[in-house]
């Protein structure tokens, strides 16, 4: 028998418009429904979904929005870390309508997961933070309730809009160009990560060859030298702005070779890390 969560569990109360319930981690979790809707943003890890039968592989950066009436289950999770955002019914929303329309956009069917990219999912966060903090605020006079009421709408249709706005399909579907900006997404958001050129391939059902004349297209660059410019890009940043010693960027940025690092990012920005860092 499938479980029925209940929002009663979740929300403090019949006007609370939602509850925001990370999972830090998740674990495997048996099939089950509920009586309110969910809005699910992957922060970190992976594991298999299974939702209405349809199995997918979660990984940092995907969104789905699941209604009530569906059933779903966690599986081979590992270090798998989500924000729920349960919505006990969107209609309760009194300043903010047609909700149904961009929540349900997200929803994934057995192909189609909506995607974020890395800068994205900062920005997701913050909001977040935000809205986590104006739920446990309290006021007690009316007029304040209200403004309160309206702020904490507001920024839930600003998270929304977000998120209906950055996403790119999981599936390769259009045109080439359409199906280049897939590949750089994926690639903007796993750069810092050993890639498999092969997997990635396979991945996005293309040949080698196919896939690189896509990225070659959208970038102008071979896919190694894209990524390694994103590396670059990022240990520039580090360099500007944090304290991280020079030799463990390198290594954080892909790089084994202090002296090639040096080499690599001179060619590319024209000074030294050691003389960025000053």
């Amino acid at each position: 028998m499938i479980e029925k969560l209940s929002f009663k569990d979740f929300f403090k109360s019949g006007q609370q418009q939602f509850a925001i319930e990370p999972r830090v981690p998740q674990s495997d979790f048996p099939e089950h429904t509920h009586d309110f809707s969910e809005l699910v943003i992957v922060t970190e890890g992976r594991g298999r979904h299974i939702l209405n039968g349809y199995p997918h592989d979660l990984y940092q950066g995907m969104v789905l929005y699941i209604e009530a009436s569906d059933h779903h289950l966690y599986e081979n999770v590992d270090n798998l870390c989500l924000t729920n955002i349960l919505l006990k019914d969107y209609n309760d929303f009194k300043f903010i309508r047609n909700l149904d329309t961009l929540l349900k956009n997200l929803k994934p069917d057995c192909a189609d997961y909506k995607i974020i990219n890395r800068d994205t999912l900062g920005l997701i966060n913050e909001n977040i933070t935000l809205l986590m903090h104006s739920q446990n605020f309290k006021v007690k006079d009316s007029s304040a309730m209200v403004e309160t009421a309206l702020q904490k709408e507001f920024s839930f249709f600003q998270l929304v809009t977000l998120l209906q706005n950055h996403y790119v399909d999981g599936q390769m579907v259009g045109s080439m160009e359409a199906k280049g900006r897939q590949i750089i997404n994926w690639l903007n958001f796993h750069f810092l990560e050993e890639i498999s050129w092969d997997k990635l391939a396979e991945k996005f059902n293309l040949s080698i060859r196919t896939l690189y004349r896509y990225v070659k297209v959208q970038t102008g660059l071979t896919p190694q030298a894209y990524v390694s410019k994103l590396r670059l890009s990022n240990a520039y940043y580090q360099l500007r702005y944090t304290e991280k010693p020079i030799t463990d960027i390198a290594l954080d940025c892909g790089f084994n070779d202090g002296s090639y690092f040096s080499t690599c990012f001179k060619h590319e920005f024209g000074i030294s890390p050691k003389t960025l860092r000053g």
